[in-house]
């Protein structure tokens, strides 16, 4: 099956705001996944304090915050690079790393097929029932394949066990493995999950990362790769040398040294998730799915409407929520909704109630 890039994403205030006539600053957003406590109060203050460096070139080399991200990640400076986003990162990738032909573990964020595709080669998705670990078998002819871990829209994190097997079957196949771990410090047991400490010794591994999700920083872009020496050189010359710019650096630095502005996000998330996938659960014909992340994937199978007419009638009650009709291999119609505060996400469940039964 073949996978074509569609780009809608979450998160268009600006678009919204002209398609509903409603004032940007009205909507409650919860269409893109983002730490519903914000940045943490140490961001605004030091962005403050480096506004004068606006009127120079940032600092390549980003300051302190590689050491500190490599610190928070448990990696060696030397196997990390920093982009404008994960999104600049995925972009390079490709390019970079020479990928013609690609697999995509489906569904999933569709930048991975825009990126290859953008760079003139071509793109195939495969489902799996239980975990990634089932493509083993099917990367012949295959320059890398793209896996999401926690997968974004399903909100489920696969143990490091798990892709194992997919890992050791890609060095045999020369397969480049691409493991994009964006959402990775929503998960509770991250140690467990994430891939990211093998990155630095495993040619042919590569793990993405990002600061605007859980630092809750996307309008200043901030992400990382984190890779072989060798692939960290190829991708540095395929990147932007100044594409973080100086106020991203700051807020990096600012949010990294504010542990307990993470401690209390990640009680924040786990309090009101549970309280909004048993309030979902409550309305005849949406079900929930278990997430381990700061959004919950809704099937509305049962609502009796398209996933367009739901997103359509919540839009115009000022709350915005992912339509995800454009995530390839998903079996059922299904919305995204991000974990926000409990006034926010019992708003979110009123509204969602009334829809439904209109």
């Amino acid at each position: 099956m073949e996978l074509f890039n569609n780009s809608e994403h979450g998160g268009n205030i600006a678009r919204a705001a002209k398609k509903y006539g409603l004032p940007d600053k009205s909507f409650l957003d919860f269409s893109a996944s983002i730490n519903p406590l914000g940045p943490s109060p140490g961001v605004y203050e030091a962005i403050a304090g480096e506004l004068w460096r606006i009127r120079h070139y940032p600092d390549p080399d980003c300051g302190e915050l590689p050491l500190l991200l490599a610190g928070h990640l448990g990696v060696e400076r030397e196997n990390l690079l920093l982009g404008n986003g994960g999104a600049e990162l995925i972009y390079a990738l490709p390019r970079a790393l020479n990928i013609k032909r690609a697999l995509v573990a489906a569904p999933t964020f569709s930048e991975y097929a825009g990126a290859v595709k953008a760079s003139g080669g071509s793109v195939s998705c495969a489902g799996y029932r239980h975990d990634p670990g089932e493509l083993a078998g099917q990367l012949a002819g295959y320059d890398a394949v793209f896996i999401c871990n926690p997968n974004n829209p399903t909100g489920r994190a696969f143990s490091r066990a798990s892709l194992m097997p997919l890992i050791e079957a890609a060095q045999r196949s020369c397969t480049r493995v691409i493991v994009d771990e964006a959402f990775i410090d929503f998960v509770a047991d991250r140690p467990e999950k994430s891939l990211m400490k093998l990155a630095g010794g495993t040619p042919g591994l590569v793990i993405l990362y990002s600061m605007t999700k859980f630092f809750g920083i996307p309008g200043l872009r901030l992400g990382a790769a984190v890779a072989v020496n060798e692939t960290i050189r190829l991708l540095k010359k395929s990147k932007d040398p100044w594409s973080v710019n100086a106020l991203a650096i700051a807020a990096g630095e600012a949010a990294l040294r504010d542990v307990k502005h993470m401690s209390d996000t990640l009680e924040a998330v786990r309090e009101e998730r549970s309280y909004l996938f048993t309030a979902i659960s409550s309305i005849p014909g949406l079900k929930p799915y278990p997430s381990e992340v700061n959004f919950l994937l809704v099937d509305i199978t049962g609502a009796g409407m398209t996933t367009g007419e739901l997103v359509e009638k919540m839009g115009m009650r000022g709350i915005l929520v992912r339509n995800c009709s454009n995530f390839e291999g998903l079996e059922a119609p299904c919305i995204r909704v991000a974990v926000r505060l409990r006034e926010e996400n019992e708003r979110l469940v009123r509204t969602l109630g009334e829809v439904v039964a209109e």
